[in-house]
């Protein structure tokens, strides 16, 4: 079944974004499931060249006429044009997966998007005579499909649309910027910060903007830290704290995600750490060990983060949109959600762990222990950390 397997489970723990993650639960989770797909469509497993996951999902239905070369969708398409929209028609979320992989289009950018429309629409903000005559409302599976194609080919709101949620709500104002969901201009992926709040701090320290695959999902790491143990002695931390302990555990396993990246290995595979160490020697001929792959890691983020400071980011980037700061009312994490005085700790916390001083600024004393104390005059903008100013 794929990811598509934790609609429900995530649904019943306020975990499922709905309604641009304003709502703490769908009502209509169980029709967008997995286990919904898998009855209601010709759901084969499909792959890539040489690639032995089979990751790939092949849904073909006469309904909308699905053409399965596509792909079918996974959770991320599920939640973010599904119930993230309020849509619950199941054969339409098929279409329109696949319409968005023949364009190439990113699911989750698209949907996060629309639904910043969709709640400046019903705000007021904007009108029918802003969308073309295209009714916005939540649960309208035509008007997905129909945004999809006009933003794909940018024609009319569409145009606008196209540029993503932060310049949507920039150009058209009226307080829309509430409603635009992204940091660093990338929309939030289907995972909510209220929830997993380390994941929250993750977010907003990712030099890409917000990022669920380089990024701790501390629903995990509240139960099972068996991953953790080759870099010492962890014990499990509830999803909602972002004390230091769990920050440990963020710059830990994000700086090992950012080697794994640069290894190009599949995160689907159940691979622990030494069996990373085994396979980098046995690919390389090196002998390595964990220490050195981890400050492979640690090196690529404190060069993706010396690139966006020559680019213009600053430590007030590092940040996460308003809503998650608000508690929901009613579901599994009622009252829930955490302060910005302790996000902004936490922030500090990861700061400090990565060698960065106050601002955010990688020190010249880490740039010299990783080797690319370079990096900083090789800019071109100077990077002058705080201390030497």
């Amino acid at each position: 079944m794929g990811t598509s397997g934790i609609v429900q489970p995530l649904n019943r723990i306020s975990g499922l974004p709905t309604r641009n993650f304003r709502d703490p639960f769908f009502e209509y989770a169980e029709q967008i499931s997995g286990e919904a797909m898998h009855s209601q469509f010709n759901v084969k497993d499909d792959t890539c060249n040489a690639c032995p996951i089979r990751c790939k999902r092949v849904v073909e239905s006469e309904e909308h006429q699905v053409d399965g070369r596509f792909g079918g969708a996974e959770y991320e398409h599920l939640s973010a044009i599904g119930s993230n929209l309020g849509i619950s028609d199941l054969a339409a979320l098929m279409k329109a997966t696949e319409r968005c992989n023949a364009y190439g289009v990113d699911v989750i950018s698209l949907g996060v998007t629309i639904a910043c429309a969709m709640e400046a629409y019903e705000k007021g903000i904007i009108t029918k005579e802003d969308t073309d005559g295209i009714e916005l409302t939540w649960g309208n599976a035509e008007t997905l499909l129909t945004l999809i194609e006009k933003i794909c080919r940018r024609e009319g709101i569409g145009d606008l649309l196209a540029e993503g949620s932060m310049r949507f709500a920039e150009k058209i104002g009226g307080g829309a910027e509430e409603f635009a969901l992204h940091i660093k201009g990338l929309e939030l992926p289907m995972h909510e910060p209220r929830l997993k709040q380390g994941m929250g701090v993750g977010y907003a320290i990712s030099p890409t903007g917000a990022d669920h695959c380089h990024n701790l999902h501390d629903t995990g790491t509240a139960k099972n830290v068996d991953f953790f143990k080759p870099l010492g002695a962890f014990k499990p931390v509830p999803a909602d704290d972002i004390g230091p302990e769990k920050i440990r555990m963020l710059v830990y396993f994000t700086n090992w995600r950012h080697y794994m990246n640069s290894a190009v290995v599949c995160q689907f595979l159940p691979w622990t750490i030494d069996h990373l160490v085994e396979l980098t020697n046995g690919v390389t001929g090196w002998d390595t060990n964990v220490w050195e792959l981890m400050k492979v890691g640690e090196r690529a983020a404190t060069l993706t983060r010396l690139f966006n400071l020559r680019e213009g980011f600053t430590a007030e980037d590092d940040r996460l949109p308003k809503r998650f700061f608000k508690p929901f009312k009613e579901g599994y994490i009622k009252g829930k959600a955490p302060s910005e005085e302790d996000f902004r700790q936490a922030i500090r916390y990861y700061y400090q762990m990565m060698g960065w001083d106050e601002q955010g600024v990688p020190t010249d004393g880490k740039l010299a222990e990783l080797g690319i104390l370079w990096a900083r005059d090789d800019s071109a903008r100077e990077v002058t950390s705080v201390e030497q100013s």
